[in-house]
């Protein structure tokens, strides 16, 4: 299991935003409500944040603008991978990734992370992060260009899962777990009638994300779960445990 963990900021808001596909400017500017702009904010971003679409020297000059415009407004920013991500930009044994590390204020998270933060609320906030869905409009897509084989939620094995700990407060991901809307696949009959495997690899990944979720339950009764992907907004409670579906570009206060 990875860990990310910043002692030395204490962070005066703290957001979660929906996919935003490249779109990424606006994170540091008029997407962020009327705070003061010398207070520190962390914005936890849930996926499809649209890296890998350029080349890997025009990502790297991407991320230097994107950065240079956070730490003008003192904003931090956590990134967990959507499909629309290229995995190995997340994966911190991959040079891409490490390419990435020069930057402060974007931080690129990969799958099966415990990230840690401090907050004027909380100080340590526990945030489990895991990334990955698979795309429905793949058949429209290029291999390795606009689409990545390996885009789908990781497989751990019992001994990963068995590390995720007590405690947590939020649960990051990008696609949602078995009973959490949405249900049903109403809105993506076209893609499924275009892609013969697509159902079969949508039930698969399902089961995948349930089992994390059921490592996460049985230690934790009490957290908020931030999601995105399907491009619409939702909230559920079941219990002490809250699941937010975000629209494209929604941000909403945490803390």
């Amino acid at each position: 299991m990875n860990h990310i963990i910043e002692n030395h900021i204490t962070f005066d808001y703290l957001f979660a935003v929906g996919d935003t596909h490249g779109k990424n400017l606006q994170l540091a500017s008029h997407l962020l409500p009327n705070v003061p702009k010398e207070s520190k904010k962390a914005i936890l971003h849930v996926g499809d944040f649209g890296m890998g679409f350029s080349s890997h020297v025009g990502e790297i000059d991407n991320m230097a603008h994107l950065d240079k415009k956070l730490k003008k407004d003192n904003v931090w920013l956590y990134v967990i991978r959507g499909n629309h991500d290229n995995p190995a930009y997340f994966d911190s044994n991959n040079s891409k990734h490490q390419d990435m590390d020069r930057f402060d204020n974007v931080i690129l998270i990969p799958d099966h992370t415990l990230l840690s933060l401090q907050t004027v609320e909380n100080n340590n906030l526990r945030i489990y992060c895991l990334g990955g869905a698979v795309s429905v409009d793949r058949t429209n897509r290029t291999p390795s260009k606009d689409y990545w084989w390996n885009e789908i939620v990781p497989d751990l094995p019992q001994q990963e899962l068995d590390k995720i700990p007590k405690g947590i407060d939020i649960v990051l991901t990008h696609t949602r777990p078995q009973g959490i809307f949405p249900i049903d696949k109403n809105n993506i009959k076209l893609w499924l009638l275009r892609d013969k495997n697509l159902e079969y690899d949508l039930d698969f990944e399902l089961d995948r994300i349930t089992k994390v979720f059921d490592a996460i339950n049985k230690k934790n009764t009490c957290y908020t779960h931030y999601y995105g992907h399907f491009h619409m907004s939702n909230v559920e409670h079941f219990g002490d445990i809250k699941h937010q579906l975000l629209n494209i570009d929604e941000l909403i206060e945490v803390i």
